[in-house]
């Protein structure tokens, strides 16, 4: 029997309130990049009115975003380029572009390891729909036909897919990109502190109100644990979180995930948790995803070599699960 399970990246920020003249933040949630962002304020100095205001601004920016880049928007940037895959290329704005060209040089720093041209192998699986399936193996050997970052040709804003049938996804990192733009709305905007929260891609700024650092809960990578794995202690910055809990089904009592190995087109193995410490969002979440693919030992080796870049890796042993944890984020890391 096959099951498909999915839950959002869980990333719990915890507030204890000591400080009498704390009130909570302003915050609402809405439904945007196929998950719930949650936008928290931070800031007494502020008038319920000018938080609200300020998170409206955030949330209407992160909706023009999402309508430019998102593959599951037909009018999209990236939907028209898929489109157009195997023909002339296609003038894309700046936003877009500095966005594919981030992703293209963390293609080339992981080895393929991070691979946006993964389109066609994600639409194989159907993780994204309500029916996903194992595929068998020539349907495989076809897709990976069309996956590969270098036959994506980049000359100014003017982007070329060189292969009919390949498919960009940004999904690996747009949404830490447009997390970032929601905390330069807020900035803009006056708020000192906050929290953007897209469904796992977390950004954090300013002080936390009560404690200065802020708490936050990283979840146990096993659905039937209902508990929290550990916890951080954090200045601001930005996390996420890569984990084969997300998006799987059980087939033959085996998980298959939904964070793909762009180099043997299946889920790929040996982690089962990344969280990502960076001071941009749409690094962690491209790390996250990256080091996830490549696995305890890579992904570690990749980590020391990028300065700024801190994560913890959890994997899977004999039923137990194992942890490696980067030299700068031992101190932020303690289990409950």
């Amino acid at each position: 029997m096959k099951k498909i399970i999915q839950a959002a990246c869980f990333l719990a920020l915890f507030l204890s309130c000591r400080k009498s003249d704390f009130q909570g933040p302003y915050e609402e949630t809405r439904f945007l990049m196929d998950t719930a962002v949650r936008i928290a304020v931070y800031d007494d100095a502020l008038s319920r009115e000018e938080a609200a205001s300020a998170v409206h601004r955030a949330f209407s920016r992160m909706s023009r975003l999402e309508s430019m880049v998102s593959a599951q928007v037909e009018t999209s940037e990236i939907a028209r380029l898929s489109k157009l895959s195997g023909g002339e290329a296609y003038a894309v704005s700046d936003t877009t572009s500095a966005i594919l060209r981030q992703a293209l040089g963390i293609s080339d720093q992981s080895g393929g390891a991070f691979d946006i041209t993964i389109g066609p192998l994600e639409e194989l699986w159907g993780f994204y729909t309500d029916h996903p399936r194992k595929p068998d193996s020539l349907e495989v050997t076809g897709a990976m036909g069309k996956v590969g970052y270098r036959m994506m040709q980049i000359d100014g804003n003017r982007v070329r897919l060189a292969k009919h049938g390949m498919k960009i996804d940004l999904g690996g990192i747009a949404k830490g990109y447009i997390v970032d733009a929601a905390v330069q709305s807020l900035k803009e905007s006056g708020v000192r502190a906050g929290i953007v929260d897209g469904g796992g891609d977390l950004r954090i700024f300013g002080s936390h109100p009560v404690n200065r650092q802020w708490r936050i809960g990283v979840r146990h990578p096993r659905p039937e644990a209902n508990s929290l794995f550990g916890v951080l202690r954090l200045d601001s910055c930005a996390i996420a979180t890569s984990g084969d809990y997300e998006r799987f089904f059980m087939d033959g009592g085996r998980r298959y995930h939904h964070i793909l190995d762009p180099k043997t087109g299946y889920p790929a193995s040996g982690c089962v948790s990344v969280t990502i410490l960076a001071d941009r969002a749409m690094l962690a979440d491209a790390y996250a995803t990256t080091v996830f693919v490549l696995g305890p030992d890579q992904g570690m080796e990749l980590l020391k070599s990028r300065p700024g870049l801190e994560g913890l890796i959890l994997f899977e042993k004999e039923g137990r699960i194992g942890t490696r944890i980067s030299d700068g984020l031992r101190k932020a890391f303690s289990v409950p």
